[in-house]
């Protein structure tokens, strides 16, 4: 399916998705006080676990922000003790899916061996609050935009999101129209509601068909799911759970075409019994200086996926010829609930080969774009290669078909796929564009 590469954001876009809601029980309050001690020669909440906290974890746990929970003091961490212990030393949390060290990425996520003991100890220890005196200051988070005064806010139309209906897939028509070209160095998607949206993406429409697609679904906007509905002539990003806003190499920038509009595919979810209200926004950059090369999209890609019933390891592996000498960006894994594994190198003409990413534990609910570190270069005769994994097999908890069935290419989360997008530039590519 052509329209389905960024079905998440999928996280720069990198970044990552919504934490599943499961209850958990608060502990009582005397025994949360019988903890309340202070061991000298052991691992205390106040003193070792707390800045750990800070650093990994509140960026999402904290009021207002997409967690379900809240992990800002002792009593709330002590409260979620052992469900902390599992997710870290299991390396659920923080989310981070690419295999350290196979692909070197922006805004990598994780704790180190020696941060996981100290919360395994910790919780063993009977999770100690430790001296008040050790506590660091609260961390503060920044409101203003990380990128600056944006030169053009856009939003969307208020869409409201009925109580207890799962997962809503929603485009939502940006009400302006781009009167000259213009290069976008920076985006920052903004969720309106972080509480109901799971993800979002940016499509850029230049055929006005989107328009149409709105006119005739009732209410805000018109049902989509994988793709928006039309031949997008490219995004401008997107928003999953902690991702951070995208910033383009120097003299690079996404083109946004004269006559183009903005459409928001939102990703729904509401637990709650209310229906809740979203107005979610994207905040532009343009560019300032000179730019000479565009930002590409490009899919290494093959839709002949046919998964037979009760497969546990189901391959299949894709290669994408270098045509002209590139530099990518960032890249984007994608498969439905019945990935497992996917991982992404590329051969250079002399036959070295380079690590690109390596995904060995898929979960559809995180995924996004994965920006590198530095920008990798491939010449023209060189290769992408792409293996991907699938368990069609009853031992998989996710599959959606009890007993298994074939599994086909298809837009439908009970369909699969298994691609990666990649952001490039092209080195003999020259836009002289120059802002007035």
């Amino acid at each position: 399916m052509k329209r389905s590469w960024i079905l998440a954001l999928l996280a720069a876009v990198v970044a990552l998705a919504l934490m599943r809601r499961v209850a958990v029980t608060d502990t009582s309050a005397d025994e949360a006080r019988a903890a309340a001690v202070t061991l000298t020669d052991a691992v205390t909440f106040t003193r070792d676990v707390a800045p750990l906290l800070q650093q990994h974890c509140q960026e999402c746990h904290r009021p207002g922000q997409i967690a379900p929970f809240a992990l800002l003091n002792w009593e709330q961490a002590y409260s979620r003790r052992e469900k902390i212990r599992k997710v870290v030393t299991g390396r659920r949390m923080p989310p981070w899916k690419p295999v350290a060290g196979y692909g070197e990425f922006h805004g990598a996520r994780g704790l180190s061996a020696t941060e996981i003991a100290a919360i395994e100890s910790w919780v063993k220890a009977g999770a100690p609050q430790g001296n008040l005196d050790d506590l660091p200051a609260p961390r503060v988070f920044a409101d203003a935009p990380p990128l600056g005064t944006p030169d053009l806010t856009l939003t969307a139309e208020v869409y409201t999101a009925p109580g207890q209906t799962g997962d809503i897939y929603r485009c939502l028509v940006v009400n302006n129209v781009f009167a000259e070209t213009r290069y976008v160095t920076g985006v920052e998607f903004v969720p309106g509601n972080r509480k109901i949206v799971h993800h979002a993406i940016a499509y850029i429409d230049t055929s006005g068909y989107a328009v149409e697609l709105d006119r005739r679904d009732p209410g805000p906007g018109y049902t989509c799911f994988g793709g928006p509905g039309f031949r997008a002539a490219g995004y401008l990003g997107g928003w999953t759970p902690g991702s951070r806003p995208w910033g383009m190499p120097a003299a690079a920038g996404l083109e946004v075409r004269r006559g183009a509009r903005l459409v928001f595919q939102m990703h729904y979810h509401n637990d709650d019994a209310q229906p809740e209200a979203d107005a979610s926004a994207i905040r532009l950059y343009f560019a300032k200086e000179p730019i000479d090369r565009r930002v590409h999209f490009a899919r290494v890609i093959d839709t002949n996926v046919s998964i037979p019933a009760g497969a546990k390891r189901h391959e299949l592996d894709i290669t994408w010829p270098v045509r002209r000498d590139m530099e990518l960006i960032a890249i984007h894994p994608h498969m439905h609930l019945l990935g497992r594994e996917m991982k992404v190198w590329a051969t250079l003409p002399d036959s070295r080969v380079v690590p690109l990413i390596y995904i060995d534990d898929w979960d559809f609910d995180w995924q996004g774009f994965y920006f590198y570190r530095t920008r990798v270069r491939l010449a023209q005769g060189a290769r992408i290669d792409l293996k991907a994994l699938w368990d069609n097999s009853a031992d998989n908890p996710r599959n959606p078909n009890r007993p298994p069935q074939r599994v086909t290419w298809g837009e439908r989360t009970t369909d699969e796929m298994g691609h990666a997008a990649i952001l490039y530039t092209l080195d003999d590519e020259r836009l002289n564009y120059r802002p007035q």
